[in-house]
């Protein structure tokens, strides 16, 4: 009969540990992923209890233990169907870059308070990322006291790290101009879109072309594509209607001769497919920035120039929560407080009013005239 070379070891989750019966308790300890370093670990450990009658080396885990890791594994399988995809991806990125190497092997119930303040501390990112991280951290840690392996849940006590408000970078209407006409022209629809509606780029990129009503002038805002998967828009606010300024109307018919015939969605990349919004940033945005030799900003900032610009004409901010999706008046009001003039406009006219003065240069040309020689 074969020799068992796995005994006292078992695999959970690509790990192998070591478990065994010494005086009157179980003894558990995860040892490595490779078995053959097990194996190596687990021999060392019986010779342990073969010379001293214990394991005196190391601390080991109580078979009433749970390692971190373990759980963490549990809480993601939980979690995943919960919520979006990008959001749990989110979370795995947390995961394993950051938090499995600090707590992975170790028990949960001997994580203190003090190693998770001194695990934040160790942590060299942004207070933003540091909130992240906490996410899935309070989550595992949730599921533990729940599930009585822990009787207090130490994160309850873990507070976030204060985040300064996102700045606000817009582009001003000259400088928009300028930029549709520096940005590769594969793109140029795109940004119209983007700049004159305050649409998030995961919405445009999730645009298909039976959300696109020409004859109301609207765009159906009913999804969001994020790390190629698509699902619900970021909020229930973001359900909505926007409608088309007529240089938006116009980079639609333009894109509808471009992609109609050849995909339900709105705005492709040079592959033919979907556009994605990281190497849209790399490919056009940044290019597009540097060419116009103005300093970078992150792409949101285009939600942000509609927003500005609208309210700095004096349209009604009601009217601009609508079209951005926000679910409150004191989200723009917040936000965008220094640029709001009045609230007496609601219908985009003012904006295209000043837009006509600061813009365009040939005032007998057609929209769509004018749209040719933003983009070409």
């Amino acid at each position: 009969m074969a020799k068992n070379k796995n005994h006292h070891l078992f695999k959970r989750g690509g790990i192998w540990y070591f478990r065994k019966r010494i005086n009157g308790r179980w003894i558990k300890k995860a040892l490595s992923s490779s078995v053959e370093e097990a194996r190596r670990l687990r021999d060392e450990l019986l010779k342990e209890v073969l010379v001293y009658g214990d394991i005196k080396s190391r601390p080991v885990q109580q078979d009433n233990d749970i390692l971190f890791g373990e759980l963490a594994e549990r809480w993601a399988r939980i979690t995943r169907k919960r919520v979006k995809t990008s959001t749990f991806r989110g979370y795995q990125i947390a995961m394993n870059a950051f938090i499995l190497d600090r707590f992975g092997n170790v028990p949960i119930n001997r994580i203190t308070y003090i190693n998770i303040e001194e695990f934040i501390t160790d942590l060299d990112c942004s207070n933003k990322r540091i909130n992240n991280l906490l996410v899935p951290l309070r989550g595992v840690f949730k599921l533990a006291h729940r599930s009585g392996f822990i009787e207090n849940n130490i994160m309850s006590m873990v507070e976030n790290r204060k985040i300064e408000k996102p700045k606000i970078n817009p582009l001003s209407i000259v400088e928009v101009d300028q930029f549709l006409t520096c940005v590769l022209p594969l793109y140029q629809p795109f940004f119209v879109v983007a700049f004159f509606t305050g649409m998030r780029a995961g919405e445009m990129s999730a645009l298909k072309w039976k959300n696109v009503d020409f004859d109301r002038r609207i765009i159906k805002v009913v999804e969001t594509r994020v790390y190629g998967e698509e699902g619900r828009p970021k909020t229930n606010s973001s359900y909505r209607d926007i409608d088309m300024l007529p240089m938006v109307y116009d980079a639609l018919k333009e894109q509808e001769l471009r992609t109609r015939l050849r995909s339900q969605y709105v705005f492709l990349n040079q592959d033919n497919k979907p556009i994605e919004i990281e190497t849209l940033r790399k490919n056009a945005w940044t290019k597009g920035l540097k060419k116009m030799e103005v300093d970078y900003r992150p792409v949101i900032q285009t939600r942000h120039t509609f927003a500005t610009m609208m309210i700095s004409s004096g349209e009604n901010v009601g009217w601009v929560q609508k079209m951005m999706g926000h679910s409150s008046l004191k989200m723009i009001t917040d936000k965008y407080f220094s640029y709001i003039p009045n609230m007496t406009h609601h219908d985009g006219s003012k904006f295209m009013e000043n837009y006509e003065k600061k813009v365009k240069k040939e005032p007998q040309m057609s929209p769509r005239q004018d749209f040719y020689r933003l983009t070409t």
